[in-house]
């Protein structure tokens, strides 16, 4: 065997005929049929896309049907809702002269004693302290909702002894876990000038060494002393006052 240029050229002439039978030959051309056979079913069968596409409803549809068995509001009008009345100058000035005439009744039931002037009208009346207020735990004090744990009663010191007083009071309730407690003090009627044992109470409650200790104070309600009373509620802890900003 001679070397020729093609691959056909290394086999022998005894080799080419076991060639002959050839089962493969016919392959291309069952394989163009199947192409052809392929493209016929998928012109003739529609696409999964377009089956999809036929089975949604369109928005229409889904609005009618939702819409179903719904009646419409036929008697319903404009002026369905309530209008507000508007107070007129009668009915206004009406109002004031009942207001008017319920505190004067209310005026004479305090000055025939027939009721009691509540304890925050009287001009002796004091609350604090001036930081950090609640408005309502003071008014809770002040109509005596806190059972008092013990009373200091300051009367017949002078001033330097009232002091050393209160301070080593505050320091004990303070100490044995005491949360309302009250100073006497009285009225101060019989001092020349302004109450001294008040004024003195105020002032050590609002600047005194345990004033971040001090919750609220407030005067006694009439049936306790009055203003010649002070009710102090204490702190477990105490509080640093806030600073403005």
């Amino acid at each position: 065997m001679k070397y020729r240029s093609h691959w056909s050229d290394y086999i022998s002439a005894e080799d080419s005929e076991g060639l002959k039978n050839r089962p493969f030959e016919e392959l291309a051309s069952l394989v163009r049929k199947a192409k052809k056979k392929s493209k016929g079913k998928k012109k003739s069968e529609p696409s999964k896309k377009s089956q999809e596409t036929k089975s949604e409803p369109s928005d229409e549809q889904l609005f009618l049907e939702a819409m179903k068995g719904v009646q419409p509001l036929s008697d319903r009008t404009e002026t369905d809702y309530e209008i507000p009345e508007v107070e007129t100058k009668d009915v206004q000035a009406k109002r004031e002269a009942d207001d008017l005439r319920r505190g004067i009744e209310e005026l004479k039931a305090v000055i025939q004693g027939h009721r009691p002037l509540p304890i925050e009208k009287i001009p002796e009346y004091m609350d604090g302290p001036s930081f950090n207020m609640d408005k309502g735990l003071v008014r809770k004090l002040r109509r005596g909702h806190f059972a008092i744990q013990a009373y200091c009663d300051l009367h017949g010191f002078r001033a330097e002894e009232a002091l050393q007083v209160m301070d080593g009071f505050i320091a004990d309730a303070i100490m044995t876990n005491r949360r309302a407690v009250a100073f006497i003090h009285g009225r101060g009627k019989s001092s020349p000038g302004k109450p001294v044992l008040k004024g003195l109470v105020k002032d050590f409650l609002n600047r005194g060494r345990f004033r971040h200790y001090i919750l609220a104070y407030s005067s006694a309600p009439a049936w306790d002393g009055g203003p010649g009373v002070t009710y102090v509620l204490i702190r477990k802890r105490p509080v640093k006052k806030k600073k403005k900003r």
